[in-house]
């Protein structure tokens, strides 16, 4: 029978156990790196803050309580990362342009052609050739649309959407009031709604859904 995550943590603080561990880690790391990657839009740099996640979470164990689900827990650590990386980011690009160094704006390694790679998607093997291309063009317009929201907006639609926390779990793992999610949602939503409307005018079919 399987344990759950409560189960596993507690026999992993009374006997430490790295195996008990591993196994929270493959329970959860695709799902962390899914949050990572449609926060930070760069599949090394979401393996990166997966690999800190965790090292965090192993840090902190003894801080968790089970009267919280572990998944929103967990997701928080993550998020919280994400937002460090997203900031830290914010503030080399504006180092780069206070430095009138000419050079500075030759490469775009950094916050560039790196920060717009997609994780490939697979196509499912019922569809046509043409049907696989428009839904790899759908995928790639949202992943794109959806690092062009807001953090704050686009944090709570990946979580709500994608994730499937509820209102109550994101408003515990980004600190606010429910009010404040589904404002956030709402908004987001709409902004994610304005940038998609004129591929699906021209294209004359229906958006895909988030989730």
């Amino acid at each position: 029978m399987e344990l759950t995550d409560e189960e596993l943590i507690r026999k992993y603080r009374e006997g430490g156990d790295i195996d008990l561990f591993k196994v929270l880690v493959r329970r959860y790391q695709t799902r962390a790196f899914a949050l990572a990657y449609r926060l930070i839009g760069n599949a090394e740099e979401a393996e990166e803050i997966v690999q800190d996640c965790f090292i965090k979470v192993h840090q902190n164990l003894d801080k968790y309580r089970a009267q919280t689900s572990f998944a929103p827990w967990i997701a928080r650590i993550c998020q919280n990362l994400c937002m460090d990386a997203i900031r830290m980011k914010q503030r080399r690009r504006d180092d780069e342009v206070l430095s009138f160094d000419p050079q500075a704006y030759g490469s775009d390694d950094e916050c560039g052609s790196g920060a717009g790679r997609t994780v490939s998607q697979v196509a499912d093997s019922g569809p046509s050739p043409s049907q696989a291309l428009d839904n790899q063009e759908e995928s790639r317009l949202l992943e794109e649309s959806i690092k062009l929201l807001p953090d704050n907006q686009r944090v709570v639609l990946v979580l709500h959407d994608i994730q499937g926390f509820s209102y109550q779990q994101i408003a515990e793992i980004v600190g606010t009031s429910i009010g404040t999610v589904r404002s956030r949602l709402h908004y987001g939503r709409m902004k994610l709604k304005e940038m998609l409307d004129p591929y699906y005018s021209e294209h004359g079919s229906q958006p895909v859904k988030s989730r």
